[in-house]
């Protein structure tokens, strides 16, 4: 007799229960094995998604009280600017005038490869070194409240020029370029040509703004910089509120000054706002909403999980109403049977959680080689006390979601009357509603993965505006310290690709200030010749090119000429531009031979004329429209670094090895750094396509196959515990296929009930999905439609077997047993 557990302590019944759930497992290996398998396989998808997103939303930055950190942007709706960087003179007066802010400190931007970070070189010790270096005001690390492993940060008095040239290493340079030697600090080191004292090394979980920065070095400006250059805009800004301050108060303090800027300075500041957001969240806004997307695509998918085993525990609990009626009559109460079935389930839990652990340790290495171009460089994905906690609690939860209703309903008094072959109506419509939930979850999964999937497709249809084979790009940056001219670095990049473009099996060279893909280089008016004053553009962009540049990327001539030798600092200055804005700015004129300067109206700026019209090339992403963009040569505008782009027959790592050693011949102390073939930099470009594409079809298949699977067991179940009435309807005349239809419509009927409502659900959950897609809508007709036909073909499929057991029934045996 097993005696309630009212006549027991606690502790020896649940060591009872654990002993005798167990054993329960062990007599049912295949329901035991799926079970855990399954739970495995829901907890590790969840755990290492999580572990994806606590690195990117969750984390605190690794700075003192981060949350008091935010980001400060410029806007401008006359120039689409809703999150821009600042101009130095807009810094210095918010850093002025403000209340709000401990402090505000910036760092430079010419970029927005990664974190932004510029190209140096380490050179004295062996082979030159590409470095990233991060130019920063004095203030920044007293902004973060960050304190250097060794040595001290930088003084305010640093951040202008002649003040000393030092440098703070990251923890990692110093391993990894210094051997971790102490005493490197307060010596003296040799970037890009001149000479640095080394003052701090920070400590190890240190970064700003991401991971890629190596070393961090003042911005070393002019005062006057920070007094007058307010056109131009190139800084990153992060301030720290003063305790007791929100966001949203700083955020009206500054709109103020803002509106004051606007009124002392309309020339440059007219409808020039300011944006404030957390620090963290600047950092993760790009991808908060894919994070998001496949948070909850992770969730549906463990609901699934949840649903497929309460309905195996269903179908196990049917075949032990007999065992469970003796206990109760033994003593055992209904209080003392849920809690043994719930501690049964929840050992299934422990060991499919522990096992879904060991999944996303496995699959930790194949997510961060998929998302290796999608997960921001701040982000260190590892799994962590956090990853484990949501581990073990995904493990707490899972027997409460799938053991409950099955335990519930399994040791209710008038169950457990029923003869053991009996077939409980409540328990019919709860593993078909479980079924149905499980059909609706998986078609919102399929729609999502259907929806990315064709989105993917769409991309990779897109011309990129050149030809991505065979071509290798590298970036080259000369150091000023001994090439202080524009004719010295002019001199420079062309001997370089003279002598590259002299290489064997090399058909075209060139060189571009920012390559296709990578953004523009920099931004500003435009004025076509003979237009009113106050017609004009405010967002050109710009690049400069070395002639070779479109015939190296295979960017096609439109109409006029390209540039080219002739076209030199001395020569009348000449641009090409792209067919955006062709047709944005001349609207339908033939450009060629028209004027245009790269200033408003009344600015007393050199005209440029335009003397050809090229494909436009993808710049901020094949999915992005293409932006007016004014090309023009380095001779008349220079701009370094350049990357090299080198079109040829031969292996890319010829090519690199080439290109190393013709560069060594001109400059020993030069090193490559960006290395990467044009078909990776478009690869790239769709990274982050790509992950949510590939792991949103992994669960939407995951999903099916268990709802497959709970439809084959209802029906199994269906089709064993009706054998005897089957044989009977056999015995009397029934057709076989009358019994298969029969079969096949009991298992049809929740999955288009569940159908139904996950066609409503995705409807209303995809919608939020748009901002992800490209080329489709969230309603996309093929995509339900798709989904639809792959559930029914599926669920079909797992009502076959089944259904053909059915007609199977001997009536010869069915009849004697009856």
């Amino acid at each position: 007799m097993i005696p309630d557990d009212r006549a027991l302590p606690f502790l020896e019944t649940t060591m009872q229960d654990l002993r005798y759930g167990l054993r329960a497992l062990r007599r049912s290996p295949a329901y035991s094995i799926v079970a855990v398998a399954t739970l495995a396989v829901g907890i590790g998808a969840g755990t290492a998604v999580f572990s994806i997103a606590s690195a990117v939303l969750l984390r605190p930055l690794p700075y003192a009280d981060p949350a008091r950190l935010v980001r400060v942007f410029e806007t401008n709706p006359l120039k689409n600017w809703a999150r821009n960087i600042a101009s130095p003179a807009n810094y210095a007066d918010w850093r002025k005038q403000n209340t709000v802010f401990t402090d505000i400190a910036a760092y430079e931007q010419f970029n927005f490869n990664g974190s932004g970070a510029t190209d140096v070189f380490l050179t004295g010790r062996g082979e030159p070194q590409g470095l990233k270096a991060m130019g920063v005001t004095g203030t920044l690390f007293a902004v973060l409240g960050s304190t250097p492993l060794i040595g001290r940060t930088f003084t305010e008095e640093e951040t202008f020029e002649g003040k000393g040239r030092v440098a703070i290493l990251s923890y990692g340079l110093w391993q990894s370029a210094f051997a971790g030697d102490p005493a490197i600090v307060g010596n003296t080191i040799v970037l890009s040509g001149r000479t640095y004292d080394v003052v701090g090394i920070m400590p190890r979980d240190f970064f700003f703004p991401g991971r890629d920065v190596q070393l961090w070095m003042p911005v070393a400006y002019r005062p006057a910089v920070f007094a007058t250059s307010r056109r131009p805009h190139w800084l990153g800004v992060v301030a720290r509120r003063k305790p007791g301050v929100s966001i949203e108060q700083a955020q009206q303090e500054m709109n103020g000054i803002a509106r004051g800027l606007e009124r002392q300075y309309p020339d440059t500041n007219t409808q020039m706002g300011v944006r404030l957001e957390s620090f963290h969240d600047s950092l993760a806004f790009a991808p908060r909403p894919a994070l998001m997307m496949l948070s909850g695509a992770v969730g549906l998918l463990f609901l699934i999980v949840c649903a497929n085993i309460a309905n195996l525990q269903l179908g196990r609990a049917a075949m032990r109403v007999r065992e469970l009626a003796i206990r109760r009559a033994l003593g055992a109460g209904r209080r003392r049977l849920v809690r043994q079935l719930l501690t049964e389930s929840l050992v299934i839990s422990a060991i499919g959680g522990a096992l879904g652990f060991a999944v996303a340790v496995l699959a930790q290495a194949a997510l961060l080689k998929l998302a290796a171009s999608t997960i921001p460089l701040f982000a260190e994905i590892r799994l962590d006390r956090s990853v484990v906690l949501f581990a073990v609690a995904l493990s707490l939860a899972a027997p409460v979601i799938f053991g409950v209703l099955p335990a519930l309903l399994s040791s209710k008094p008038d169950r457990l009357a029923e003869r053991g072959d009996a077939a409980s109506r409540d328990a019919r419509f709860l593993r078909n509603t479980l079924i149905a939930g499980e059909d609706a979850l998986s078609i919102v999964l399929v729609v999502g993965a259907v929806l990315l999937g064709r989105s993917l497709l769409r991309l990779q249809a897109v011309d990129p505006g050149f030809d991505q084979e065979h071509v290798v790009t590298f970036t080259l940056s000369l150091p000023a310290a001994r090439y202080a001219t524009n004719v010295d670095r002019l001199r420079a990049f062309e001997e370089i690709e003279r002598r590259l473009r002299e290489q064997p099996g090399v058909q075209a060279t060139g060189a571009v200030s920012t390559l296709a893909l990578r953004g523009f280089t920099w931004t500003g008016d435009a004025t076509v010749e003979g237009r009113a004053a106050n017609d004009y553009e405010r967002e050109l962009r710009h690049k400069s090119v070395l002639p070779g540049y479109f015939k190296a990327m295979g960017i096609s001539l439109l109409s006029g000429r390209m540039l080219n030798d002739g076209d030199r600092v001395d020569q009348p200055r000449v641009t090409v531009v792209n067919s955006a804005l062709a047709r944005k700015y001349f609207r339908g004129e033939d450009p060629i031979g028209k004027r245009i300067k790269f200033a408003r109206p009344t600015d007393n700026d050199v005209w440029v004329t335009i003397v050809g019209v090229v494909a436009d090339e993808k710049q901020d992403g094949l999915d992005k429209p293409a932006q007016p963009q004014a090309y023009s040569t380095i001779r008349q505008r220079m701009q370094n670094p350049l990357t090299f782009v080198v079109r040829s027959t031969l292996d890319d790592g010829n090519v690199v090895a080439a290109a190393h050693r013709e560069i060594q011949g001109v400059d020993p102390d030069l090193a490559l750094t960006s290395v990467a073939a044009m078909r990776t930099v478009v690869d790239e470009s769709m990274g982050d396509y790509r992950f949510r594409t590939a792991l949103l079809t992994v669960f939407a298949g995951i999903a099916l196959f268990l709802a497959a699977l709970g439809i084959y067991g209802v029906l199994a179940y269906f089709v064993s515990q009706r054998s005897r009435e089957l044989g009977i309807r056999l015995a009397l005349g029934a057709k076989p296929q009358a019994l298969f239809r029969m079969v096949v419509r009991q298992g049809m009927r929740p999955v288009a009930v569940g159908a139904a409502l996950g066609l409503a659900g995705a409807v209303a959950l995809t919608s939020v999905m748009q901002s992800l897609l490209f080329g489709v809508t969230a309603v996309d007709p093929t995509a339900y439609a798709v989904a639809t036909v792959t559930l029914a073909a599926i669920a079909l499929a797992a009502c076959a077997l089944p259904a053909f057991r059915a007609t199977r029934v001997d009536p010869l045996v069915a009849l004697r047993d009856e």
